[in-house]
């Protein structure tokens, strides 16, 4: 990226609270109108979880009838019994069968909540999402034949600091699978559960004054005013999936689809907040609720129109076979040096090693074409070393920020309960070893992640 240039002399609003709610208009051609891509995030902070009578926001206090919650999911017939447990910090509480974590969001004025999963397909990114803070929703994996403990979240002690999870209210969801209901069918439907939690959730907020407002804005790539014509431009590369394990076809991840034959896409970093990317059934070291408060994308908007100009985000998929990863990367390095005529980029990987060579792949491309980049890494080593993690040499990608190895061992410290996981609930409530893969968002692969790592 280019360095040295002088600071901006103005810049546009793209993460700054306000609660000016009045649509932007964009002049499409002579005469006509169109809205520009503008997304409210309308945050009311909750200090307090608990069961009542009724569903609402109470101050502060999140208030959930637990009954009703449980027969809006039982209309599901692919779940037979669901269980709702209410966790909080510092309680010496274990979560454990952690499957995925979603944030409490829900769209305003008729906007569709997780187009192509909840709800119907639409484009995200736009409008007024209401979003509640200091809570999630946690879905367990209760289809017991698969004996891992997964992932666990740890309410209290040392290792409640490592993940974000540990210091929100949380509503945790354990639903087993009706007979007959494959794996595939079963994550879905699990899935679906928690994303319906989150809308039922973040909707108690509709009538209630946030305690602040988030604007995203972003223009289109070429509108760059002239006095900030001198920044470099800086483009994202999302990798939301890796085919080293084929998607399922109820596996939305992008607007619902499963992307099993997708192509580097240009979305607007706006859709991915705003609910239009899912994790998939599988995935490594990734949660829906980083994805939702994506760091990668808020370190762009924070930098946008100061340091850099955002020019945009580039979806891909890591490949399964050396003809779709090389047609993968030099597509992805055109569209971010050629469409979005980017300086820089920075990209991220979703997995194991192959889509840490994928990443690679499409940096070493785009390098070629004069774009200086910058990947975000996964300690892929089993030893620890420097030289052990050393998965891909390509000339010029030698810009590397790492997130920690999931593989690194650690101790979970005894627990007076477990919720989600009642078959390994006598190991989970004693001392017992993991790794820093094991304990859901201490290793965040998109740079949610809690921890530093050091090399020796």
């Amino acid at each position: 990226m280019r360095s040295g240039q002088a600071p901006a002399t103005a810049r546009p609003k793209c993460c700054a609270g306000s609660t000016d709610s009045t649509p932007l208009m964009s002049q499409a051609r002579a005469g006509t109108l169109r809205p520009d891509m503008r997304l409210e995030l309308r945050w009311c902070d909750v200090e307090e979880l608990t069961a009542a009578s009724a569903t609402r926001l109470a101050g502060r206090r999140l208030e959930v009838d637990l009954d009703a919650l449980r027969a809006l999911l039982s209309s599901d017939a692919r779940l037979t019994r669901i269980r709702l447990d209410l966790v909080h910090p510092d309680e010496r509480c274990r979560i454990g069968r952690v499957f995925d974590v979603i944030a409490p969001r829900a769209k305003v004025d008729g906007g569709e909540d997780f187009p192509g999963v909840l709800g119907r397909v639409a484009r995200a990114g736009h409008g007024r999402t209401l979003a509640l803070s200091g809570v999630a929703v946690v879905a367990t994996d209760q289809q017991t034949e698969n004996v891992g403990i997964l992932a666990v979240i740890d309410m209290a002690g040392p290792n409640a600091a490592l993940s974000a999870f540990g210091r929100t209210h949380n509503v945790v969801i354990s639903a087993w699978p009706a007979s007959g209901v494959d794996r595939s069918d079963y994550l879905a439907a699990v899935r679906l559960a928690a994303l319906k939690t989150s809308v039922y959730l973040a909707q108690t907020a509709r009538d209630a004054k946030p305690d602040r407002v988030e604007v995203f804005e972003l223009p289109p790539s070429p509108r760059v005013p002239v006095e900030l014509a001198h920044l470099p431009r800086v483009a994202y590369v999302f990798q939301i999936h890796s085919h080293q394990r084929p998607t399922g076809l109820d596996e939305g991840i992008l607007y619902g689809d499963p992307v099993r034959r997708m192509l580097p896409t240009i979305v607007h970093p706006n859709e991915v907040l705003d609910g239009a990317v899912l994790r998939g059934f599988m995935g490594r070291s990734v949660t829906t609720w980083a994805t939702q408060n994506h760091p990668m994308i808020r370190a762009l908007y924070a930098q946008h129109g100061r340091t850099l100009w955002f020019a945009g985000v580039v979806v891909t998929v890591a490949h399964a076979t050396e003809p779709e990863r090389v047609r993968s990367a030099f597509l992805t390095a055109g569209l971010v040096a050629h469409t979005l005529g980017a300086d820089g980029a920075v990209l991220t990987k979703i997995g194991g090693g192959a889509p840490h060579v994928d990443m690679a792949q499409a940096a070493a491309q785009c390098e070629a074409l004069g774009v200086r980049t910058t990947a975000v890494v996964e300690d892929m080593s089993t030893d620890g070393s420097a030289e052990g993690m050393l998965l891909f040499d390509f000339p010029g990608v030698d810009a590397l920020v790492n997130v920690g190895s999931s593989q690194e061992p650690i101790t979970l410290p005894a627990m007076d309960r477990v919720v989600g996981a009642d078959d390994l609930a006598p190991k989970l409530l004693g001392e017992t070893r993991t790794t820093y893969g094991g304990l859901c968002g201490a290793i965040e692969q998109i740079g949610a992640t809690r921890v530093m790592a050091e090399v020796r």
